[in-house]
This record gives structure tokens, C-alpha cells and sequence, in this order.
């Protein structure tokens, strides 16, 4: 005998219909909570608990008092699952610096044949009050750095799972962005890759630009092999 969905269940496989159908999109309310339970035959509880997980999970958004609407919050499904991933122990920091380097350097070569002259001078005015500025100061500069160049590779799945590493990253490692550098030696060198990869930018070169995002994660992976 197949065994019954869960009350719950019941909420997700309803969701997931009215997607494929078009009986729902992005930023539409989600039917009452008493409406919903009655066409599916469950009780309001039941709808509730759906609801919660849906909104932890990143795909309902509530507003008090005007009800629950349909949202695609991909990056913090993502963060959660990296967080509770790195929590049982089951990546570690170099298999997420892995992942992120390889998603980086796709990340800028998409941003190569996208970026405006515009955009060429904000990275570079980053990059120039990184080799002047304090540490802290120069962590919240390479954060945005890169943040800024997966926004302009225009690929929204890029995006948000760049922004789940990092955030990741810098959950678990609060401190380790500001470490690299603080180091005088490690420091000249990611600010050496950084006006690099900032360069290849401007002059739209593929070459350069594959050999200073190797060169910036190369240093980086030595750093984390030495304080990890």
C-alpha cells in the first residue's frame, strides 16, 4: 500500500502545480489559509507548518496582515544548506574555496564581454582606496569587489550562489578576509591580482584576466593551508 503524503506535502505538491500551470507567479498572495485547507483537506495547522518551512526554504514571504506571497529567495535556501553543511561537517572551507574560485572566474568571464566602461571605473576606484585604506576597511572593499563582478556577469544564478558562499564564508571564517590582508606580503599580492583582474577587465583580456583570478585564489589557498 503507497503511503499517504503528509498533511504538508499536500501544501508543496498544490504550490508546485499552480507554478507549472500559471495559476501562480512570482508576487502572487497564496490563497487564505482556511480556503487552502478546505480544498485540500487538511486542517489549518497543517497549512500553517507548510507555509513555515516554504518561508524558511526561502519560496513564501509573509506580511503580517496582508497575507503570504510567492518569492524566490534562492540565496538564503542556499546559505541555510551551506551553513547546515558546514555545521556536520560535510564541506570544510576548501571545498566551498573550490567551488567559489571556480565560480568566480566564470563569473568574470561572462562579466568580460558585459562590462561597461562605467563599471571598469567603479572596480577600479575599489581596487585604489584598497591599497591605502585600513584593513577592515579594505575586507569590505574586496567583498564588494567581487560581489559587484558576479552583478555584472548578469547571471542571476551566478549571483545569488555568490552571495551564499560569501556570506558562508565569512559566517564560519569571520575574521580571515581581514587576516589576508592585514599580512604584508599576502596583502601586496591579492592587491597585485586584484588591479590585475580589474585590468584584464578594462582591456577586455581573456588571457589576462583566467591567470590573475588563478593567481588571486592560488594566494588565497595558501593562506587558509597555513591558518586553518
Amino acid at each position: 500500500m503507497a503511503e499517504q503524503p503528509k498533511s504538508y506535502e499536500k501544501v508543496l505538491t498544490y504550490l508546485e502545480d499552480s507554478l507549472r500551470r500559471g495559476q501562480l507567479s512570482l508576487g502572487d498572495p497564496l490563497p487564505p489559509e482556511r480556503e487552502l485547507a478546505e480544498q485540500l483537506g487538511i486542517s489549518r495547522n497543517s497549512v500553517r507548518e507548510a507555509v513555515r518551512l516554504l518561508e524558511h526554504m526561502g519560496f513564501i514571504v509573509s506580511n503580517q496582515g496582508a497575507g503570504n506571497f510567492i518569492c524566490c529567495n534562492i540565496q538564503r535556501n542556499l546559505q541555510d544548506s551551506f551553513d547546515l553543511l558546514m555545521l556536520l561537517q560535510q564541506i570544510d572551507y576548501r571545498r566551498l574555496g573550490e567551488l567559489r574560485a571556480g565560480l568566480e572566474l566564470q563569473a568574470a568571464l561572462l562579466a568580460l564581454g558585459r562590462i561597461t566602461d562605467e563599471q571598469v571605473r567603479e572596480l577600479s576606484g575599489m581596487v585604489e582606496e584598497m591599497a591605502s585604506c585600513s584593513s577592515k576597511r579594505a575586507a569590505q572593499l574586496d567583498k564588494q569587489l567581487h560581489d559587484t563582478i558576479a552583478a555584472i556577469s548578469g547571471n542571476e544564478l551566478i549571483i545569488q550562489i555568490h552571495r551564499a558562499l560569501s556570506t558562508t564564508i565569512d559566517r564560519f571564517i569571520a575574521d580571515m578576509r581581514r587576516h589576508i590582508l592585514r599580512n604584508f606580503q599576502t596583502g601586496n599580492q591579492l592587491q597585485y591580482a586584484h588591479e590585475q583582474i580589474v585590468d584584464a577587465l578594462a582591456r577586455r583580456d581573456k588571457a589576462q584576466l583566467i591567470l590573475a583570478i588563478n593567481h588571486h585564489f592560488n594566494v588565497i589557498s595558501a593562506n587558509m593551508e597555513q591558518n586553518l
